[in-house]
């Protein structure tokens, strides 16, 4: 069974998938995935006040929700809760 990635394109919010590439080494985006890589989230920590959350992109840029939207054009939170999901998954799958 081959390995993906699931996410949500930051441009027009449909899920896409990443395969590896079939000759083995690094990741292929689905074709009809529009991604500026730089604005996909990296990271992101909640402060202190637990209410207020930062997101870092691509550019290593630590900025609120409000920032990356303005910066980027699309909500960051979707498409990391996706990361998230993703990195839970293969967790699991080493737990096993």
């Amino acid at each position: 069974m081959a390995e993906e990635m699931v996410g949500v394109c930051p441009y027009c919010g449909r899920p896409f998938r990443l395969e590896p590439r079939s000759g083995g080494e690094g990741w292929a985006f689905c074709g009809e995935v529009c991604v500026n890589p730089a604005a996909i989230p990296t990271g992101a920590r909640l402060q202190a006040d637990q209410a207020t959350m930062k997101f870092v992109d691509g550019n290593m840029k630590e900025l609120t929700r409000e920032e990356y939207q303005k910066l980027h054009g699309f909500d960051p939170l979707p498409v990391w809760k996706a990361i998230e999901k993703w990195r839970e998954e293969q967790i699991q799958k080493w737990k096993a």
